[in-house]
């Protein structure tokens, strides 16, 4: 818990000195607060795959994909210990220091049709439109795995989305298990490039399959 309180009181500090520069100053303020952060010497990469709140992140993704009340933001979740503002803050500065992979992963995440009263129907049909070259933004921390029959489970009646996604080597994601049982957790807000996409239709089956590139992120400049 102290690492978080530090990190919010770095964060706050830094706010109230550069609050009145934001008007005129051409760099947006979320890239001068790593900057800061990385000039104080707080970003040293760690030697660990994952980030400490790997399990604990997808009962949190509802305030990205649905926009929850903000409110809640600063209620104790689950079993974490954490308010879920807390958990963005630990998990977003713990991705900053992850080890990169060290070659090229293959994972896949499912998501299973959305019936017209979700509230992520609208988002659903949106991606269901995806094309080669389009950019898409996965606002929540976005899990996958490498094992695509456990990534099949999220896919009821075998209706839905499939992703395909290429991981470059190099790439700061939170990685837990071994080969064909990894589980990938992206930063929040990460992107992802089409490739192509193919739509399967036999059986029971009635799924949009697509390939996807995850685009690293720019490395902080030093």
């Amino acid at each position: 818990m102290s690492i978080v309180k530090n990190i919010y009181g770095i964060f706050s500090r830094f706010s109230l000195n550069t609050a009145k520069k934001v008007k005129t100053d051409t760099v947006p303020f979320c890239e001068q607060y790593w900057k800061k952060c990385k000039a104080d010497n707080l970003l040293r990469e760690k030697n660990t795959q994952s980030v400490t709140l790997h399990g604990e992140l997808n009962g949190i993704n509802h305030f990205f994909i649905t926009g929850a009340n903000p409110k809640n933001m600063d209620t104790i979740c689950g079993r974490s210990g954490y308010t879920a503002r807390e958990m963005i803050q630990l998990t977003d500065f713990e991705f900053k220091r992850i080890k990169p992979t060290e070659e090229k992963l293959n994972v896949f995440r499912c998501i299973g049709e959305k019936p017209e009263f979700f509230s992520e129907y609208k988002l659903y049909q949106k991606r269901l439109d995806i094309k080669p070259d389009d950019i898409i933004n996965m606002r929540e921390y976005a899990y996958a795995t490498s094992d695509i029959s456990y990534a099949k489970c999220y896919l009821p009646n075998n209706k839905g989305i499939i992703y395909d996604i290429e991981v470059p080597a190099g790439a700061r994601v939170s990685r837990t298990g071994f080969d064909k049982q990894d589980e990938i957790v992206f930063p929040r807000n990460a992107k992802f490039q089409c490739i192509n996409t193919r739509k399967v239709k036999q059986d029971d089956a009635d799924y949009l399959e697509v390939k996807l590139r995850y685009i690293k992120p720019k490395e902080i400049i030093s």
